[in-house]
């Protein structure tokens, strides 16, 4: 009797979810815009500051000719390039993470505007059904109901539960990507501590402390996408993330690594930085996995209630 009642309201409520979680993970990214916005401000200046410090090393400035007396200028030199070099590579990964938030917004906002319209029908043909039960004389009417509410938001629980699931497997993915990348780095630099440096064991190093630095880029970008999809989920009163340890990875991985990139100390500290995020990620995915087996236990529990109900009335 209701079957093609019940399949367009399951239709619509998946309308309305989608709807709402286009909404949240808005609203997380619009907080991430506004945050990178201001590190772009930040790194704007700090680049404009120390292109100005190489600019006057390089002429023959008052500083540069202080310098040149010590006899220390082209260190000093070196060593304001390496700081330009640093503040220009994390202003460019902060460009990208702004490029990348603007397309997941824009795509967001579209799906949100195609869903727009699902919450009245879905009240419409809601209310339909409810007055056709009630004139039915099932005394089991408004269980039936409730049942069936509960069990598509359970589902709907479920979907979002394993979208979230999905995001951390992506980017624990891509932490492992970058700690091969810096264990190859410090596996070459042992060979400049026991004094067999030359030109390709330098090649070798660099090459993958730049391929650990682009995959740490891309870390940061999906660790946004992970934060959006736990905004997504609703379980903020359940489980609790340090963000502030997502958030300056990618900081701490580029000051670290470029400002003085050919001690084993600098490589060693990076990572740890991986494997703090790495188990932070993997905390939240256990009690994600946690969420899912208690939310399929709760989809067959109330299935077996209606079940009984529909086979008993």
């Amino acid at each position: 009797m209701f079957e093609e009642i019940n399949k367009e309201l399951r239709r619509l409520q998946e309308g309305i979810d989608r709807w709402h979680r286009a909404d949240n993970m808005l609203k997380e990214l619009y907080s991430q815009l506004r945050q990178q916005e201001e590190k772009k401000v930040h790194f704007e200046n700090r680049l404009r500051k120390e292109n100005l410090d190489v600019e006057k090393l390089s002429r023959m400035s008052l500083i540069a000719l202080f310098y040149t007396i010590l006899g220390s200028r082209e260190k000093q030199l070196e060593k304001e390039r390496q700081e330009a070099l640093a503040a220009e590579l994390k202003y460019n990964d902060i460009l990208r993470q702004i490029d990348y938030i603007n397309i997941k917004i824009s795509e967001l906002e579209a799906e949100r505007s195609r869903y727009s319209n699902y919450q009245k029908e879905y009240d419409q043909l809601f209310r339909k059904k409810y007055e056709m039960l009630k004139n039915s004389n099932s005394a089991n009417a408004e269980k039936i109901i409730q049942l069936e509410r509960d069990i598509s938001k359970n589902h709907t629980d479920l979907k979002e539960i394993l979208e979230a699931i999905s995001a951390g497997n992506r980017v624990l993915n891509a932490l492992d990507r970058v700690a091969r990348s810096l264990d190859r780095a410090e596996s070459w630099g042992m060979w400049d501590m026991f004094g067999s440096s030359g030109l390709l064991t330098n090649m070798a190093k660099h090459g993958h402390i730049d391929d650990a630095r682009d995959a740490a880029s891309e870390v940061q970008s999906l660790l946004n996408t992970f934060r959006a999809e736990l905004a997504d989920v609703q379980i903020t009163s359940q489980i609790s993330i340090d963000i502030s340890g997502f958030t300056k990875f990618a900081d701490f991985f580029f000051d670290g690594l470029i400002t003085d990139w050919i001690v084993q100390r600098k490589i060693h500290d990076s990572q740890n930085s991986v494997m703090e995020v790495r188990d932070q990620v993997n905390r939240v995915m256990h009690r994600l996995r946690d969420m899912e087996y208690k939310t399929n236990n709760e989809i067959n529990s109330l299935k077996n209630k209606l079940n009984e109900i529909v086979s008993k009335a």
